[in-house]
């Protein structure tokens, strides 16, 4: 075997470790819960399945030492580990906890993992040195700055969109975890149109009418409380847009048919919706993440670091969106929802900031200085 040749074997402690881990994980329910194990059923089967995946990972690798891609696996499940609605809601504290303690214990194993196997690449593997902006035109950063800045404002109205849409929803002040729970999984006390009156459809109507709305659907919406209360108050605020004449895709309040179909228990987004704003989502923030992500690859910075910082939204969309169906079926999920989006406003905040920086200020290259000094 040469000096540059792949081992065919490494150590594997990492993946011992790793195999542990799974154990752990898998067997908390009972270490926590003893007897009453799976009373949450939920939290019981989320153990199970990431411990039994962390072993099944941590298995293979042992098993297979030239493969590279089970400490990737590790950490995503180390990831989900210290993501999960258990860990983050902390309805269960013992359970959080010990998932938190878990999971940072994966993220240590899966960065020594990595780096074991990232080491046993040949030595002498050619180094490709990236662009960075220092090596840019000027008419370039000037294009790279103006994309920057243009979709860094157009994810602050994406933002602002977000918070009007949803925020009010419970009936309280401001954007919480239990407004995006609702716009999922839907407020099964109530109906989707008190829903929309307390949230998107704030600003268009008076405290006097809102209470008139409620009050009508709280005595079981009928036709003749209808024809009496609501139906002038449409006429007057709601008909230029909430009618067919208008040809939105809007629910039409003009006729006691249209309104009765949104003054039934809120249930949240239906799966149409849901699969119409996840490909749209998908497609969307995928091409966006890409063109940050590109600009983001020519800045000065450690490769390791701008590794996650572009993986990071990729990650967090898939996340997110996975999450929007889960959150569908259990409110709990929506903990996930906000953690996931915070991750990408968090790491496209990073690209811009720190892209637009260094467009303004590329600095100069040390390398190309240096003939000058020794001269």
């Amino acid at each position: 075997m040469t000096q540059n040749s792949v081992p065919a074997k490494g150590k594997v402690t990492a993946r011992v470790a790793g195999l542990l881990i799974g154990t752990v994980m898998a067997t908390l329910p009972w270490y926590v819960g003893g007897p009453h194990a799976m009373q949450h059923l939920e939290s019981f089967w989320n153990c199970l399945i990431t411990g039994v995946a962390m072993m099944a990972v941590a298995g293979t690798a042992i098993l297979w030492r030239r493969a590279y891609w089970p400490g990737w696996v590790f950490l995503v499940l180390s990831l989900w580990t210290v993501l999960s609605p258990d860990t983050l809601s902390f309805q269960m504290p013992e359970m959080a906890i010990a998932h938190l303690i878990v999971g940072a214990f994966g993220l240590v194993t899966s960065v020594v993992w990595i780096r074991r196997a990232l080491g046993r690449l040949p030595a002498d593997r050619p180094v490709v040195k990236g662009r960075t902006f220092r090596d840019c035109s000027s008419t370039e950063r000037t294009l790279y700055g103006c994309v920057m800045v243009v979709l860094g404002f157009g994810y602050l109205m994406a933002l602002s969109y977000m918070y009007m849409t949803h925020e009010g929803l419970s009936g309280k002040p401001g954007l919480s975890v239990q407004d995006v729970a609702i716009s999922y999984y839907g407020n099964r006390s109530g109906t989707k149109l008190e829903a929309m009156l307390r949230g998107p459809m704030q600003g268009y109507r008076s405290q006097q009418d809102m209470d008139q709305f409620v009050a009508w659907l709280k005595s079981g919406a009928d036709e003749a409380g209808y024809n009496k209360t609501i139906q002038p108050i449409v006429e007057h605020d709601c008909a230029k847009c909430h009618s067919a004449k208008s040809g939105m895709n809007i629910p039409d309040f003009t006729t006691y048919s249209g309104i009765t179909k949104v003054a039934q228990v809120n249930t949240g987004m239906s799966m149409l919706t849901l699969v119409k704003l996840s490909h749209i989502h998908l497609f969307g923030i995928g091409l966006v993440a890409f063109v940050l992500g590109f600009i983001f690859t020519l800045t000065a910075l450690p490769t390791w670091f701008k590794n996650v910082v572009i993986a990071a939204p990729f990650v967090a969309i898939v996340l997110d969106i996975a999450t929007w169906y889960l959150t569908k079926w259990d409110p709990i999920f929506a903990y996930t929802v906000v953690v996931a989006g915070s991750v990408m406003g968090l790491s496209w905040g990073t690209q811009i900031f720190v892209s637009l920086f260094q467009v303004l200020f590329p600095g100069r290259d040390p390398e190309s200085e240096q003939p000058a000094a020794n001269a």
